[in-house]
């Protein structure tokens, strides 16, 4: 009964102590921060008093483990008491960490020194580069036939475009007068058939995140070329809008930038004109569109003018008739608008007629028929005695000036040796001359259009290229 009692007591007191167990976690506690300082090593989970794998076993299957990986270069197993020894060299410091942990993993392996050195790295190393295009190679070989039937998707939708193109040209024709209009839509249609092909192979190859690509960087692409070839896409919406507003056609005669010729044809770069010299002038769309025009042709009638001085003794009203009659019986000077003769200035020996005219520049040139003009005139007022006065004449005698002393008998019969004029034989040469519109020298009085157009037929490089312009009848 006392023993009884005695245990019950030491119970009780041992479950009411504050002090009899609660001591024991500071001990604990120290214990884990001082553990907490060591290096951490790996413990195997569980330790075999009778192990089943020898140490010779382990050692031999863990070096055919490694052999095999050909990770490892000079790599010995050693292997005492399950305790597991590494020397060698490894490829890369993750292969090493991939050896400790499979040998750790291993039956009977206890411990693990990992005495493994890993390789150092070569300056120049191409085995990345070496395995990147084997396995691009056989990428590309396994998509061969893919990109072989995206190939012929690409060339069939190509011929179609072109079909379509040239189809939406010849149903456009009798719709749309510009001829550069009617290419420009046949284009954008074969260009939009042709990407819907391009779309379809590269996603019958497996490239759509290539097409998807391409789309993308159009704008930056876009962007570059529009810096690039600014002027040239100048020059082709120049074109474009000279093809709409027509302010020439095929022959006019216009002058453009300081430069006169005859419009051979206009194309998506230039225009093309032959001078009257004879030359090819190609002048760039923008400047032509952007520029001032002066179209000689535009109209058919143009007006020209030349002046003549006659004495001041002469009569003004009988000079200016005859000067029309001139005018009114040439074939070149129309009827409407009427010529006109004015006077135009008073100087100090002659009186200055201004003699203005119309003629037709599609069917005579201008300078030939001044010239025919110009000569009929001068004949036409000295057979009628109208004194062609100089305003400023210099005599010039090398010889002197010889000087004779005449009797007073031979004052009132003048000098015996003076022969007369013959007035009308000059008159009769006069009239001859008069009555020829055009001489040899002037080559007539037509226009030298067609002329120019033959000696300058052959233009070069332009003579394949298209014209946006009508060719004037």
């Amino acid at each position: 009964m006392q023993t009884w009692i005695l245990l019950l007591s030491l119970s009780l007191l041992a479950i009411s102590s504050p002090t009899g167990i609660a001591q024991e976690p500071p001990a604990a506690t120290e214990t884990t921060d001082e553990s907490a300082t060591a290096d951490e090593v790996k413990v195997a989970p569980k330790v075999e008093v009778d192990p089943i794998n020898s140490d010779e076993e382990i050692e031999a299957r863990l070096t055919s483990i490694f052999q095999a990986t050909s990770w490892f270069q000079d790599i010995e197993v050693k292997v005492d008491g399950g305790v597991a020894f590494l020397t060698g060299q490894a490829d890369t410091d993750s292969h090493r960490v991939w050896s400790e942990q499979t040998t750790m993993n291993t039956s009977d392996v206890v411990a693990v020194v990992n005495r493994l050195t890993v390789a150092e790295k070569p300056i120049w190393n191409f085995s990345p580069a070496i395995v990147s295009l084997k396995e691009l190679a056989r990428d590309a070989t396994s998509v061969l036939p893919l990109v072989a039937i995206a190939i012929v998707i690409a060339i069939i939708f190509y011929y179609l475009a072109l079909f379509a193109a040239r189809l939406i040209r010849w149903l456009s024709r009798n719709r749309i007068e510009s001829g550069l209009l009617r290419q420009v839509s046949g284009n954008v249609i074969g260009v939009a058939i042709f990407i819907v092909g391009v779309y379809i192979a590269l996603r019958v190859s497996g490239l759509t995140r290539l097409a998807v690509t391409l789309l993308g960087g159009t704008g930056l692409v876009g962007l570059a070329l529009g810096f690039a070839f600014r002027d040239i896409a100048e020059n082709y919406l120049a074109s474009i809008l000279i093809s709409l507003n027509n302010p020439f056609r095929v022959g006019d005669l216009v002058e453009i930038a300081g430069h006169m010729g005859y419009v051979r044809k206009v194309t998506t770069r230039g225009t093309v004109l032959n001078s009257v010299d004879g030359n090819q002038i190609q002048i760039p769309n923008s400047t032509v569109y952007k520029g001032t025009i002066l179209n000689h042709t535009a109209t058919p009638l143009t007006r020209r003018e030349f002046s003549i001085g006659i004495g001041i003794d002469d009569s003004i009203s009988d000079a200016q008739q005859l000067i029309m009659d001139v005018f009114n019986q040439h074939t070149a000077v129309v009827d409407e608008p009427a010529p006109v003769v004015l006077v135009d200035s008073l100087r100090s020996a002659t009186v200055s007629l201004l003699c203005q005219y119309w003629l037709d520049q599609e069917k005579h040139a201008a300078g030939k028929v001044s010239s025919s003009l110009i000569r009929q005139v001068t004949q036409r007022l000295l057979e009628k005695g109208v004194s062609l006065p100089d305003e400023a004449r210099e005599l010039i005698f090398p010889q002197g000036v010889p000087v004779t002393l005449l009797r007073s008998d031979d004052a009132t019969s003048g000098v015996p040796n003076a022969t007369p004029k013959s007035i009308g034989q000059t008159g009769a040469v006069a009239n001859n001359m008069a009555a020829i519109e055009s001489t040899q020298a002037e080559g007539g009085l037509s226009s030298d259009r067609a002329e120019i157009e033959r000696v300058t037929e052959g233009d070069g490089a332009l003579a394949d290229e298209g014209n946006l312009l009508k060719a004037n009848s």
